[in-house]
């Protein structure tokens, strides 16, 4: 199947191509078998013939086989359609935000950023910790929510001393409290889709800090205000 990252189109003529073979393993199978099955009508004693029910049987079994590749066949078209259907909607998010998981995002320098998290059941004291692109810690934000699931929270831009950090692109770790230990939360984050790829683990989106999220895990999508 003809595909490219993004710049690229799906190639769906691959899916309407005829291939010419002479036969198929499971036809060439067939052949042998009623050649073999003439032979031994042919050859078979008159007073011990052979069973029925035996011959019936094997040719069910080669029926089957040839049944179950045209389902194959048919199966593997419906997933190349399918592949190539998710490649041309994911062209699609180029140039938009997508909220998935990741922890990189981008500050304009005034807009709060929608920074989310996920807190397990029964975890607490959530702490947001946030980074500048070169690593260096610049803000200690709590999450104050009783909730647990997808938790959302919007940072101002402001470190501990007051001050609003300039626009970037920023980083964003999380922990939490349970069963009295400290935790790693998942994070999730507005990124700006850049590219996407079909590849052997399916369809993934490229973002603008260089992550790769895959198309199925973004969880929204919005218009993009750079």
């Amino acid at each position: 199947m003809a595909t490219n990252p993004v710049s690229g189109q799906f190639d769906y003529s691959s899916l309407n191509a005829r291939t010419t073979t002479t036969k198929t393993q499971t036809e060439e199978q067939q052949d042998r078998f009623m050649k073999l099955l003439v032979k031994q009508l042919q050859s078979q004693d008159p007073m011990n013939p052979m069973d029925n029910a035996q011959t019936t049987s094997q040719i069910a079994q080669i029926n089957t086989v040839s049944g179950i590749e045209k389902l194959n066949a048919s199966m593997a078209q419906m997933t190349s359609l399918y592949a190539g259907t998710q490649v041309m909607q994911a062209a699609n998010l180029i140039g938009k935000e997508v909220l998935c998981p990741g922890n990189g995002f981008r500050f304009d320098g005034s807009k709060a950023a929608d920074l989310r998290f996920n807190i397990p059941d029964g975890a607490s004291n959530a702490m947001a910790t946030i980074y500048d692109d070169k690593g260096a810690e610049v803000a200690k934000v709590p999450v104050t929510t009783a909730k647990s699931g997808l938790v959302q929270l919007a940072w101002d831009g402001k470190k501990a001393d007051g001050t609003v950090v300039p626009a970037g692109n920023y980083k964003v770790t999380a922990t939490a409290q349970k069963d009295g230990k400290e935790i790693a939360l998942s994070t999730v984050t507005w990124q700006v889709a850049k590219s996407v790829e079909f590849g052997s683990d399916g369809v993934g989106v490229y973002l603008a800090n260089g992550e790769k999220t895959n198309f199925g895990g973004i969880i929204q999508i919005q218009q993009s205000n750079g």
